[in-house]
């Protein structure tokens, strides 16, 4: 069983401890965070060894295998070099880093450490995602049904939006999450998700657009995305100021693959042009992010062999071209 350490003292947090112990392939040893009293009630809820305000703490003590990052995007970069110079394994929550150059600098450090880094980007180890992933794969063997576009859906209200208009209005600080100096807002806390399986499913796209709506501090806070292929477009809605029921669809000539909640994949129908649907499948995990500590689990249990490094470049090499997709849509909005 695998040690871990987290970074952060958030709600995702919480869920991550949730799952590494429903999976019984992690241990949680230590809990560090900037507040005291969020550290103390994490590490007594979930029976932590410990808990520290002093991050070197975590990071060299010599029991801890993994450190999990869930800080602040813009503190991810720093964190995981000084994870990885201590020896340390990371999973940090997407986006893993805010730039292409971070990205490669971490990655180079990692591999000479001989440590691996793994963006957690939940959705695409869910069980609901594989068997969209084969379906969409199968379809787009059939020269009778050609792929035509997609359209993804994503709106999710921020709990912290009335906040974040009375800080602007008032002049505070804004909530983290609104707050572009920490590397967030759109594009890289929900954008993610859609661009994530876009890239999974069709690859690298030829062109990348963001055409953003953004607030008085400068924060995108909704927006529209175009991935133009060679011969077609994925179209992407997301926003973090609206609530949105549409669920995202992939259009093969008669039939549509319709994806629920394209940031877990709640369930997948496919429908055709008559309007008959069927369920393709509907899994609800207890914990959204087990399917994804567990696939980590196995590959840090299984580094040694190839199948296993194999498996740690597939996502390692999607995660990059995730981060590149990224960079050419704030490209774009320049």
């Amino acid at each position: 069983m695998l040690n871990v350490g987290t970074i952060g003292s958030s709600q995702i947090t919480e869920r991550f401890i949730e799952a590494i112990q429903l999976s019984n392939a992690f241990k949680l040893k230590g809990v560090y965070s900037r507040n005291m009293d969020n550290g103390k009630d994490l590490a007594e809820i979930y029976h932590a060894d410990y808990y520290t305000t002093q991050l070197n703490n975590l990071l060299f003590d010599p029991e801890i295998d993994v450190v999990y990052i869930a800080s602040p995007n813009a503190l991810h970069f720093d964190q995981a070099i000084r994870a990885i110079k201590a020896g340390k394994h990371c999973i940090i929550e997407k986006p893993m880093f805010t730039t292409v150059e971070e990205w490669h600098k971490a990655h180079d450090l990692a591999a000479e450490m001989g440590v691996y880094i793994f963006e957690a980007a939940k959705h695409i180890h869910n069980r609901n995602y594989k068997r969209l992933k084969q379906l969409i794969k199968n379809k787009l063997s059939e020269i009778e049904q050609p792929f035509l576009t997609a359209n993804l859906n994503l709106g999710k209200y921020s709990s912290q939006y009335v906040q974040y208009l009375d800080a602007v209005a008032h002049e505070h600080e804004v909530p983290n999450v609104f707050n572009p100096e920490l590397g967030t807002g759109n594009l890289m806390d929900l954008g993610v998700y859609p661009i994530y399986v876009a890239v999974d499913l069709f690859g690298l796209p030829d062109h990348a657009t963001y055409k953003p709506v953004k607030g008085a501090n400068g924060i995108d806070l909704t927006g529209l995305i175009y991935l133009d292929y060679t011969d077609f477009q994925i179209n992407i809605f997301v926003s973090m100021i609206s609530y949105s029921v549409l669920p995202s669809e992939f259009y093969f000539d008669d039939e549509t693959v319709v994806a629920y909640d394209i940031s877990k994949i709640s369930r997948v129908d496919l429908v055709d042009c008559h309007g008959n649907a069927a369920t393709v499948v509907s899994y609800t995990p207890e914990n959204q992010l087990y399917d994804e500590v567990v696939t980590f689990s196995e590959i840090l249990n299984s580094k040694e062999t190839l199948d296993g490094q194999l498996y740690y470049e597939t996502y390692k090499q999607l995660s990059l071209q995730v981060a590149q997709v990224i960079a050419m849509l704030k490209k774009s909005d320049q």
